[in-house]
């Protein structure tokens, strides 16, 4: 986006500051690393009565100050002030459409269709990315050209957008996905545009993990995963959203057993649950600060350990 239209957004609600209010991020003073153009990313944004969240999520794309970026925004039939504040970004969205859908996945799908990216991304309504988040990734993909999937690191953030406790994403392996000890921070995760099409895009099945089961589709498409060692968005948690709904914790389970099960070709067994618990043990051990203290936020935003 010209700089001139950053400039020209629509201000700030009151008593709203910094990222991604009254601050923007900071042009990158070095170009593409093999001297070429920069390659455009298209970010999809799905939402359906995200009325307080997703102004933010729409500015903290809008202001990267990257060069070639566009921003999808489909919602899915909202009856809250969302489709208001979505109008009043249209000049700087690529597309925008609301109308009803069957969920997340098929309203990324209806995205991903118009997009025109070398490189994608999805970000939910009620998430935003933090500034220089698309130079960074741009930069990884043109360093690293026979990787597919670039993955970072990002924070779990209030219901506020005050950046709370960081999260992390692993170094890609199957054995410890399949054994529930590789997670990926999704909305710090972004993949070509070519992977997405050989994995088929989003399983519109009623699951409530379908970015877990496209980071499976495209493993098994044969996909390159790369990670940086940098934060490059927030996820916020609050009792609201599907991550974070008491609601929702047992399907959300049974979900991600399927997609591990998909991945393995065969049902769980008790070995399975047993090589597991090894993993994931074995991961806390590790860093076990970082789990205390990701733990700890879920109790106190949550009132509960885990998602």
């Amino acid at each position: 986006m010209p700089p001139h239209m950053r400039n020209e957004l629509p201000p700030a609600p009151p008593a709203k500051g910094g990222w991604p209010w009254t601050d923007g991020a900071h042009a990158s003073r070095e170009g593409p690393p093999d001297g070429r153009s920069w390659p455009r990313i298209s970010i999809v944004t799905p939402s359906l009565n995200q009325e307080t969240f997703i102004e933010a999520a729409i500015r903290s794309v809008l202001l990267q100050a990257y060069p070639s970026v566009e921003l999808i925004v489909i919602d899915g039939g909202s009856t809250d002030g969302s489709v208001d504040t979505i109008a009043k970004y249209a000049p700087w969205l690529a597309h925008s459409i609301c109308e009803s859908d069957s969920g997340p996945a098929n309203a990324l799908n209806k995205g991903f269709r118009l997009a025109t990216g070398e490189i994608l991304g999805f970000l939910n309504a009620d998430d935003f990315l933090l500034p220089e988040c698309l130079a960074t990734v741009a930069r990884e993909f043109r360093m690293h050209p026979g990787v597919d999937v670039v993955s970072g690191h990002g924070f779990m953030a209030k219901a506020s957008g005050e950046l709370a406790t960081p999260i992390f994403s692993d170094r890609w392996n199957v054995k410890t996905f399949v054994y529930d000890a590789c997670v990926l921070v999704q909305p710090a995760t972004f993949f070509r545009r070519r992977m997405f099409q050989q994995a088929d895009g989003f399983k519109e099945t009623p699951r409530t993990t379908w970015d877990m089961e496209l980071w499976a589709d495209m493993a098994l498409a044969g996909a390159t995963f790369h990670s940086v060692d940098e934060f490059l968005a927030a996820h916020r948690i609050h009792t609201a959203s599907i991550s974070g709904s008491p609601h929702l914790m047992k399907q959300r389970r049974q979900d991600a057993r399927a997609v591990r099960q998909k991945m393995k070709g065969r049902r769980e067994t008790l070995r399975d649950r047993v090589y597991s618990l090894v993993h994931r043990v074995r991961k806390f051990s590790g860093h076990p600060r970082r789990t205390l203290s990701q733990r700890m936020f879920l109790y106190s935003t949550l009132n509960r350990w885990s998602l």
